[in-house]
């Protein structure tokens, strides 16, 4: 198995991908690291399933960055959008890009409102850090997966496709989304 981490941030920003490599690699995983800019020379199709980091708070990125992320759109295998990779898969989609309107800093409880595999071995309410200014609506073709008291949106998936998308930084506090990935990315590799 390979993954694909892209780092959403500038170049010289690589905090949260490299986070996000450090879990990957103590699960003994493959994977290659890329800046936002470097998917377009890509092929896609190479890897079982794609990470998209988070990026600093404040950075004005969703418009900027679809031209990078229109991938998104046809891929098939598995995507974990973390952040920054939530608020442009969901922009993508037709969601509203919400300004401000529902920051949160911290560590903070999320409720699952919709079961899926990718919160296997999770309570129903789990705390999460939260880095975020802004965030987005659920786009027409997304289930809603979870909630917080200030954010609505935490958590989505694509109706027809292994599309996942996170508001929280799970890569902080919890892990287990990542292995849970994985494992979708092992089942939908082995169909």
């Amino acid at each position: 198995m390979k993954l694909l981490i892209v780092n959403s941030a500038e170049p010289e920003v690589i905090e949260f991908a490299e986070n996000i490599a450090k879990i990957i690699r103590r699960g003994q995983v493959n994977y290659e690291l890329v800046n936002y800019r470097d998917c377009l020379k890509l092929d896609l199709s190479k890897y079982d399933g794609v990470l998209i980091s988070g990026s600093p708070q404040g950075d004005d990125i969703v418009e900027h960055h679809q031209p990078y992320f229109q991938w998104i759109k046809i891929y098939q295998k598995p995507v974990l959008g973390i952040c920054a990779g939530h608020h442009i898969t969901g922009y993508m989609h037709g969601a509203e890009y919400l300004r401000s309107k529902e920051p949160e800093s911290g560590d903070c409880e999320v409720k699952i409102i919709h079961d899926d595999p990718i919160f296997n071995g999770l309570p129903e309410t789990f705390v999460t850090r939260q880095m975020h200014n802004d965030s987005v609506t659920l786009p027409e073709k997304f289930v809603h997966l979870a909630k917080s008291t200030v954010c609505s949106n935490q958590a989505m998936k694509h109706h027809n496709k292994p599309l996942y998308t996170f508001q929280f930084h799970p890569e902080y506090l919890n892990r287990e989304l990542f292995e849970n990935f994985i494992n979708i990315c092992a089942q939908q590799s082995d169909q």
